[in-house]
């Protein structure tokens, strides 16, 4: 047996109570397939360092609250991020174009993560952890169109309290009511145009029960691909895309 190895599985018991908690020993064995006597040596070390916590009448364990210090630092965007990944990257095997995520960074959206590595379209090598305006980009522009309505107000606020000149369309409440009714009617949001720049960008929302939780965008050079194509040929996959993102998100809330 490895060094690390009754430390996964460890983390194996850990993952088997948050789903099903409180469990039985015999439950938690057949959840992780383990052999009982592994299940109750380890389960004995997480209730001496106070994680577990053995009920009465052969009630099974239950975790306690000291395994929340384990995701201190996880954030729900973290989550988001983590089962984006497989989807993004089958998106841009199946498209070529590389793909990005974004969630709210406060008053503006911040790129979590992109296959730009995957994508034989070397198109933007520091698009990570970028932060983009909500009311100009295409990611910021599909969030804020399909977020929750108290949310949105929330940012709104915020970018009018700006002074950056990309924020400016806020103060013009006809004008953001039109973008977003513009982008909630086509299903997806594009950016704003600069001649200048090779990347042109589509995005869409990924949502869950309450609204928007991130967005995603396909990227592409407008020089080998028209902008009045790029939603029509692309909509599709990132739309199927989005909804397998918030599929699996909601499968691990559950």
């Amino acid at each position: 047996m490895s060094a690390v190895e009754p430390v996964l599985r460890t983390l194996q018991i850990l993952e088997a109570l948050n789903r099903h908690a409180p469990a039985t020993l015999g439950e938690i064995a057949q959840a992780t397939r383990l052999p009982k006597p592994t299940v109750s040596r380890l389960l004995l070390t997480l209730e001496d360092g106070g994680y577990v916590v053995r009920l009465p009448r052969r009630a099974g364990y239950d975790l306690r609250e000291r395994t929340l210090r384990l995701s201190a630092g996880f954030r729900y965007s973290d989550a988001v991020v983590e089962a984006a990944r497989p989807f993004l990257s089958a998106l841009t095997a199946e498209l070529k174009w590389p793909v990005g995520l974004a969630t709210l960074d406060r008053d503006a959206m911040r790129v979590r993560f992109s296959t730009g590595r995957e994508s034989p379209f070397a198109i933007d090598e520091n698009y990570v952890n970028r932060r983009v305006p909500l009311l100009l980009s295409a990611l910021g522009r599909a969030y804020i169109a399909f977020c929750a309505a108290d949310e949105r107000d929330k940012i709104l606020e915020l970018l009018r309290e700006s002074s950056r000149e990309t924020d400016r369309m806020a103060h013009d409440p006809r004008a953001v009511s039109r973008l977003i009714q513009s982008v909630r009617r086509m299903g997806f949001a594009s950016a704003v145009e600069y001649p200048e720049a090779p990347a042109h960008g589509v995005a869409v929302p990924v949502l869950s029960a309450n609204g928007a939780i991130a967005a995603i965008t396909l990227r592409y050079l407008g020089r080998k691909l028209p902008d009045r194509d790029a939603a029509q040929r692309y909509l599709a996959p990132l739309q199927r895309t989005a909804q397998a993102i918030a599929a699996s998100v909601a499968d691990q809330k559950s």
